[in-house]
């Protein structure tokens, strides 16, 4: 079956392809795909140019859907006593892959009956932690901390702060609504042990965070959530057991990943990704696999986010990949007019979302292999750590800010710009970033993104700092008329989010990329002018 046909029916619907002018391209890789398939299976490390033993440390989420049952023995029971306990809140704190599938399973499902709501906090605005605390009844909260390394400096800060709100709340019995989830050995299990938390939960250490969506990283929000998780990692295995036997038809991983593999290869890197209001969070948890997987040695992929076809910007750059349904046909021709290879991944909502993250899972170190580069390796991520570590020791702020158009000319050249704003991530200011990208995105036809700090740190900021060297970045950074403080620290939430804007502009900077820090009150100006 040719890449431009009806690709075959998935367990989610009918996937198809148009792939306009790399269908022969993307058909003349199909055997190899599949056999890169069946290497990855095999946990072959020679698919990636990295010296063996340090992918094959990272690839034990192939074995994620093995491992579950057992996990969840241990997360089972522990749930059944918090619901007993009359449990009607969980605030989980977390980054990157710790945060992001959690937000997912929360967007696209809910709170079943008789569960907690779950409150997701990957932000160090203090507008934003205000805002959780005030959500929920502290002597019916949980705290869930998230972290594989038990060191990730925002975790640790929303750590202490809550366990502080739990000691107002119901004093000597707070440690017993703690729940850390961690590699084991972390600093942060060894913190738990020394507090007497409630429990910990470990993960796997031979996953990383980005793949760790079918770990106990994202198994224990789903039991939380009282999610039918059984129904989830079944629907899950199927699709795999499908993959096995045909991991290219109904837009299969290996389908996938050439697809975007061989669009990269010919310019087109920006991966439009059409999300429907329905799938939630999920856009952002595809971005940050394929951007952190694959934005290094100086290629990877760049994702932006869609809701609509009229987003899809700079067409001789783009390649769509939409969650189905399928785009309608006048904007299928639309595209098509324009050249733009368009593939439709199944997507029938939320008992799928197990299956669909595996899809992307298997997809992207595939992508990565066509690419050349090491899809587990984030030397970046680590230098922005670092930057911001150095920005809160020498008490370093943000530089002046330019007016924005001072940057005309440089946003007219670029080849993407990214907006990096450290706001609330629910606030009207994030909101304002949303409808100021689109502007600048027609303005001056480039691809737009919206990052949220400090969660773009450990997502698409590996790709801005080690992917192709033609973004301009625009950090903006929220005003703060009151600060929430961070027990045993001589700084408040407010500070540390200055830090770490200040901190990304140096890293940035340094990696020879052109970043400015503007104000939003300017870009709002400035694109109401026209």
């Amino acid at each position: 079956m040719g890449p431009d046909s009806s690709a075959g029916q998935g367990s989610a619907g009918r996937a198809t392809s148009r792939l306009a002018g790399l269908a022969d391209r993307v058909a003349a890789r199909e055997a190899d795909a599949r056999s890169e398939y069946a290497r990855l299976l095999e946990r072959d490390t020679t698919l990636w140019p990295q010296a063996s033993e340090s992918s094959g440390s990272w690839l034990g989420w192939l074995a994620s859907l093995d491992r579950a049952d057992a996990h969840l023995a241990r997360i089972r029971p522990l749930v059944a006593q918090l619901l007993a306990e009359g449990i009607t809140d969980v605030v989980l704190v977390g980054m990157g892959g710790s945060s992001l599938f959690p937000m997912v399973l929360d967007g696209v499902s809910g709170s079943a009956l008789g569960h907690p709501r779950l409150h997701v906090l990957d932000s160090t605005d203090p507008a934003a932690v205000a805002r959780v605390e005030a959500d929920v009844d502290w002597t019916c909260t949980v705290v869930v901390a998230a972290s594989k390394s038990g060191t990730t400096v925002e975790t640790r800060a929303h750590l202490d702060r809550f366990r502080s709100r739990l000691d107002g709340a119901i004093g000597q019995r707070a440690g017993e609504r703690v729940v850390v989830v961690t590699d084991p050995g972390s600093a942060l299990e060894e913190l738990a042990r020394a507090a007497g938390f409630r429990a910990v939960v470990h993960g796997d250490a031979d996953v990383g965070g980005r793949y760790s969506a079918l770990s106990p990283f994202g198994l224990l929000p789903a039991v939380l959530l009282g999610l039918d998780v059984d129904r989830l990692l079944g629907n899950a295995r199927d699709a795999a057991s499908r993959w096995v036997l045909d991991p290219w038809s109904g837009a299969g991983p290996a389908l996938l990943a050439t697809v975007l593999a061989v669009a990269a290869q010919h310019g087109r890197d920006a991966l439009h990704l059409l999300v429907p209001t329905e799938a939630g969070m999920f856009g952002s948890w595809v971005e940050q696999l394929v951007a952190e997987s694959s934005g290094k040695d100086g290629v990877g992929v760049l994702p932006v986010v869609c809701t609509d076809v009229d987003d899809v910007i700079a067409h001789e750059r783009a390649v769509v990949v939409a969650l189905g349904p399928a785009p309608g046909a006048v904007a299928l021709a639309t595209l098509e007019a324009h050249g733009v290879p368009v593939l439709v991944v199944p997507w029938s909502g939320p008992d799928d979302v197990a299956a669909e993250a595996l899809r992307w899972m298997q997809a992207v170190p595939l992508l990565c292999a066509q690419l050349g580069v090491d899809p587990f390796d984030q030397p970046d991520v680590a230098a922005a750590k670092a930057a911001t570590a150095q920005a809160l020791a020498s008490g370093m702020e943000p530089d002046t800010a330019r007016p924005l158009e001072e940057l005309y000319a440089a946003l007219d050249a670029a080849g993407y710009v990214a907006l990096l704003g450290y706001v609330d991530p629910e606030g009207p200011d994030a909101v304002t970033l949303g409808s100021v990208a689109g502007v600048l995105a027609r303005r001056h036809g480039v691809p737009v993104t919206v990052g949220i700090g400090p969660r773009y740190l450990h997502s698409t900021g590996q790709l801005h700092k080690g992917g192709r060297d033609d973004g301009v970045f625009l950090v903006v950074v929220g005003d703060d008329p009151e600060d929430v403080s961070i027990p045993g620290r001589d700084h408040g939430f407010a500070r540390l989010k200055r830090a770490q804007a200040a901190g990304d502009l140096v890293a940035l900077r340094g990696a020879g990329r052109r970043a400015e820090h503007v104000t939003l009150d300017d870009l709002v100006r400035t694109v109401a002018a026209g």
